[in-house]
């Protein structure tokens, strides 16, 4: 009696002291997950804008010549780290400097190459993401130096390991002139 009566005590304190580390009264950590510190949450690279792109006022044969870059940081927000399918967004700030010289081949050219307008912008947009999918962000620029209200419209694939230029074009305000043909990149 005296073998089963210790074996039963040792089991009894045990499943005591095993219940007491489990107790759902246990103070909760406050101490949050910063997923931020993951690697692969924060990205800084350059996007390059370069080409010709079509002249949406409906002269034949003109165009743009855009020589410039976005400048990007891409950091990656989760909406509740907490939960195991967390929501998550991607937070881009955006630097973009860009020239254009127009080019008209049925126009006489000026003999002074000069410069006809740029982009000097500061943004900051939030994309949501989901999964491994492709986000896509389409965004205006103000061209400066021009009183027809023209803009650069960029389209982008945002990722949560990087964005990208899908295509570029130029349009007016009354959004019925773009130019016919988007520039891939």
């Amino acid at each position: 009696m005296k073998n089963l009566f210790l074996p039963i005590l040792v089991s009894s304190i045990l499943l005591l002291i095993g219940c007491q580390e489990n107790s759902i009264t246990d103070p909760v950590s406050t101490e949050s997950i910063n997923k931020d510190q993951n690697p692969g949450t924060y990205l800084h690279d350059f996007i390059s804008l370069e080409g010709a792109l079509n002249d949406p006022h409906p002269i034949g044969n003109s165009f743009y010549i855009i020589n410039g870059q976005i400048e990007y940081e891409l950091r990656i927000v989760y909406v509740d780290p907490l939960l195991p399918t967390a929501g998550r967004y991607a937070s881009l700030y955006l630097t973009t400097n860009a020239e254009f010289r127009y080019l008209c081949t049925v126009c006489s050219q000026p003999e002074t190459d000069q410069l006809a307008e740029f982009i000097s912008d500061v943004s900051e947009e939030f994309v949501p993401l989901g999964g491994s999918n492709v986000s896509l962000l389409e965004k205006s620029f103000t061209i400066q130096g021009r009183e027809d209200g023209m803009t650069l419209k960029c389209r982008f694939l945002v990722t949560a390991s990087g964005m990208g230029l899908s295509s570029m074009w130029l349009a007016l305000p009354d959004n019925n002139v773009v130019a016919a043909n988007q520039t891939n990149n």
